[in-house]
């Protein structure tokens, strides 16, 4: 492989790994609902309103 190529990858590799991540999305569970209409979450999880409107559970922290 010649130097220059060799050089060139060496550069886009490096250029590769310090580029932004992009931050991940989060995960929402579906809250349970009783006859009155009420959400609640399991154990470890807590209602939340998401950007949309929507009632979700998301993980306690």
């Amino acid at each position: 492989m010649k130097p220059v190529y060799a050089a060139l990858c060496i550069a886009g590799i490096a250029l590769a790994a310090c580029a932004q991540q992009e931050e991940p999305a989060p995960i929402y569970a579906q809250p349970n609902f009783d006859k009155a209409g009420n959400a609640s979450c399991d154990a470890g999880y807590a209602l939340v309103t998401t950007e949309t409107g929507a009632v979700a559970c998301a993980p306690a922290m």
